[in-house]
């Protein structure tokens, strides 16, 4: 079994595991990292790549952890010896390590990527030239934009304060593309091109990788999985190559699975978190996913002739704020500035139209805003208390018997009940 890029560790949202955003160093007590439930059934497990785990679990066989994004990643460093490449070849070495003295040993392998992220340096080879005379989408940028984007997001990014100003790519109030959109190796901080060859690079390292499964022989009994943790604005709504936002560009990612004789080739389904991700691969590996973990198995909607993911609604957590995503709507809420956003994601890709103010819409709005905040009232820890708490008089024995039945997934499934209603045609 092989993993490949970014996978949440606890198998719930930081509503539970507490880390609510960068330079949260620990998890919470009570949670359970996926490398113990792999361990307790029998796979060596190596973790290779970038990691901010803390602490990282005892139950890694094998770590081999860069946490930097500037380690083994730079305007001087050769393909030959550029952090994915040398991954790969770490995470080879060691599946041919482990399969050569125990060719029936059960394995696991985390293979975790830094690129594409800033700084967006691209080693020499063919991916260079891969968007060669290519003309990049335009930049999604409005007068104002800065302006508009809520109160948490501007502070995250460093822009309180400076909602009249020019972002720092438009210096001259529209996107200078001239900086933007540089040739590939000009800028290690700004260029697209350098983004998109990156992205190119990791696909080629990615093949590398599949292809050394298909001549080991390896391919049909490995679950392979590859995703990211986030994605980026590339200076789309006036940010910069970054994230923390509920826009699309940072919220959507890549997710791609493959299991030759047991997931058919070309087969999508709509909907899925990366908790998801978390609860099908501990399944995919025999095992049973924790009560208190938050995800669905979602190789059985794969496997189907016509797929339907278990989950049809998702739920995003950025620090103190939330986003709740059905096929049709996305609203974002952030309770400290009681500010919101409501999205029509059918009619409103680019999402411009912000219609959480609409009256004609305040139907809908509040109703997925009362549904995520029911969610989120039961964002409990649930596997530190179940394993804390114990029957005593009428109160404490009804509360542990009530507590001993919760699931983690109880809270998912009520909230696709509650938002799904919504789901009718955009009012006129």
């Amino acid at each position: 079994m092989l993993a490949v890029e970014d996978v949440r560790l606890t198998g719930v949202y930081p509503t539970t595991h507490g880390v609510y955003e960068n330079g949260v160093s620990h998890y919470r007590d009570g949670v359970t990292p996926f490398f113990d439930v792999l361990k307790q059934g029998g796979y060596r497990t190596a973790m290779i790549g970038k990691t901010h785990f803390s602490p990282v679990p005892d139950s890694i066989d094998h770590l081999d952890a860069h946490t930097g994004n500037t380690d083994m990643r730079g305007e001087n460093v050769p393909a030959s010896e550029f952090l994915e490449t040398y991954l790969v070849n770490q995470t080879m070495q060691w599946i041919i390590n482990t399969t050569a003295s125990h060719p029936k040993t059960k394995w696991f392998a985390y293979l975790s990527m830094v690129s594409p992220h800033p700084p967006d340096w691209v080693p020499d080879g063919p991916w260079r030239t891969a968007y060669a005379g290519v003309t990049l989408p335009p930049i999604d940028y409005q007068q104002g934009d800065i302006q508009s984007l809520p109160q948490q997001t501007r502070m995250l990014l460093g822009l309180l304060g400076k909602e009249q100003d020019d972002p720092p790519a438009f210096p001259h109030g529209v996107p200078n593309m001239s900086y933007i959109d540089q040739p590939v190796g000009a800028s290690p901080t700004g260029a697209r091109y350098n983004y998109y060859a990156l992205a190119a690079y990791v696909d080629f390292q990615v093949g590398r990788m599949l292809n050394f499964l298909d001549e080991r022989r390896l391919s049909s009994g490995t679950f392979v999985a590859f995703w990211s943790d986030h994605g980026s604005q590339l200076f789309d709504h006036g940010i910069g190559n970054d994230k923390h936002t509920f826009f699309d560009g940072a919220l959507r990612i890549p997710m791609l699975m493959r299991w030759p004789g047991v997931i058919p080739a070309n087969v999508t389904a709509q909907f899925a978190s990366t908790l998801d991700l978390v609860a099908t691969t501990i399944v995919a590996a025999g095992q049973t996913p924790p009560r208190d973990w938050q995800g669905f198995d979602v190789v059985p909607a794969l496997r189907a002739s016509e797929p339907s993911s278990p989950r049809t609604v998702a739920v995003s957590v950025e620090y103190r704020a939330f986003a709740l995503v059905t096929p049709r709507w996305k609203l974002a809420y952030f309770p400290e500035q009681d500010e919101g956003r409501l999205y029509q994601r059918q009619t409103d890709p680019l999402e411009r139209n912000n219609l959480f103010g609409s009256n004609a819409h305040a139907t809908t709005r509040d109703g997925l805003l009362r549904s995520l905040l029911r969610w989120r009232a039961q964002q409990d820890p649930i596997g530190y208390l179940q394993a804390n708490s114990k029957p005593g008089a009428q109160t404490a024995t009804e509360a542990c018997n009530h507590t001993q039945n919760l699931r983690g997934t109880d809270a998912e499934l009520r909230l696709q009940e509650d938002v799904l209603r919504f789901e009718q045609p955009l009012a006129q």
